[in-house]
This record gives structure tokens, C-alpha cells and sequence, in this order.
């Protein structure tokens, strides 16, 4: 796929145009909505159709360059030495790095992203993910992704609190109430993104 730029794409849940004052309301109005509709609060699904063939989303989920683009924050990941992560930072407060590893199996179309905030030995945040063919499980053209991700203690606690960058810093993960909104809308700029470049450039998307 070409990189391409993102401003002409309308909608997108991302910090460069979202402000984090309105990103918080679209949140908490989001989880409002969801919880009212879901009982268990230790693990949830999020799941969404993009118009286009199933290797390509999967190709894309299997990009590290993707990450910086459909999610709300997560910016400048590089490699992590030979390790096989990578390590980038959260754009609204960049002394927070945030350490990634992702790990695929085509055959069945499974991508888990595996991270954590702080520190890369031990990435206990994980994001099961799974691509399917829309045709195949809904008799439609496209293709269908799908994350589930369940709650670990260390949202509650900062396991390493010494690796924090700074006094004072809150813990990312005493955020989890709003990651289930968080995912959704990530998965919405996915798919916006995936569908904007296949109208606007459909031959180069698969060669990204």
C-alpha cells in the first residue's frame, strides 16, 4: 500500500484532529452506550466490515507503519533492537513509550498485538485479532476484523512503577473503562483508511 495522506479523510478519531478534551466526551458518551448493552466488563469484542479484500486488511494489521495511523495516539514506533518489537510513544504525552510486538499466522488470518506502557519485557496488554473474508462468513464482498481483548490486574496497577517516566504520571491503564469506545473508533479510522485508499489508489493498495 502507498502511504498516503490522511487530511482528506473526513471523520477520523486521531490526536492531530481530535482534541483530547473532545476525545474524553466522544469516549465517555461511546461507553455509555456500550455498557448498556454489555454485562461483562472483563473482557469485550470489537469487530468491523471494510470494503476490501481480506489480505489487505490483513496485510495492513501486519504493518507496524499502520499503528500510527488508525489509532488515536500511538506514533513514531521503531525497532526495538533485534528483539522483533518495536517501540514508539503516545503523541498526547510522548514520555510515555509504549512497546509492541505483533504476531501473525496468515493461514488463519489471526493478528495479536502484544504490548505494554513503560517497559518491553513484559507485554501483558494483548490484543487477540482475527481477519476473515466477508464473503465467506457473511455472503458480502469485504472483509471483516475483529479484536478481543481481556482484562488484565495490571490495568488496575502499575506493575513497574519505578519504570514510570515521571512523578505524578497516570497510569495509562486506569484508562481501561474507556478502551472498549477507544477500539471501536480505532477500528472505524481502519476502515475509513483502507476504504479512502482503495477509491483514490485501488492498484497500489496491496503493494503498501
Amino acid at each position: 500500500m502507498t502511504t498516503m495522506p490522511l487530511d482528506d479523510i473526513p471523520g477520523l478519531f486521531r490526536c492531530e484532529t481530535v482534541s483530547r478534551t473532545d476525545a474524553t466526551a466522544e469516549l465517555l458518551a461511546l461507553t455509555r452506550q456500550l455498557r448498556a448493552g454489555t454485562a461483562n466488563r472483563e473482557v469485550y469484542t470489537v469487530h468491523q466490515h471494510v470494503e476490501c479484500p481480506p489480505e489487505v486488511l490483513y496485510d495492513y494489521l501486519l504493518d507496524i507503519r499502520s499503528v500510527a495511523e488508525f489509532t488515536y495516539s500511538m506514533r513514531n514506533f521503531r525497532p526495538d533492537g533485534d528483539s522483533g518489537r518495536y517501540v514508539g510513544e503516545d503523541a498526547t504525552d510522548p514520555d510515555t513509550k509504549i512497546h509492541l510486538r505483533i504476531r501473525g499466522n496468515r493461514e488463519v488470518g489471526t493478528v495479536d498485538y502484544e504490548s505494554a506502557f513503560d517497559q518491553g519485557d513484559d507485554l501483558w496488554m494483548v490484543f487477540c485479532g482475527r481477519v476473515l473474508s466477508a464473503r465467506h462468513v457473511q455472503r458480502r464482498s469485504g472483509a471483516l476484523v475483529s479484536w478481543t481483548i481481556w482484562r488484565h490486574p495490571y490495568y488496575d496497577k502499575n506493575p513497574y512503577p519505578h519504570l514510570a517516566p515521571r512523578r505524578g504520571r497516570v497510569w495509562p491503564g486506569s484508562m481501561w473503562p474507556l478502551f472498549h469506545a477507544c477500539d471501536v473508533l480505532e477500528l472505524r479510522n481502519m476502515q475509513r483508511i483502507l476504504e479512502y485508499r482503495m477509491r483514490a489508489q485501488p492498484s497500489s493498495v496491496a503493494g503498501r
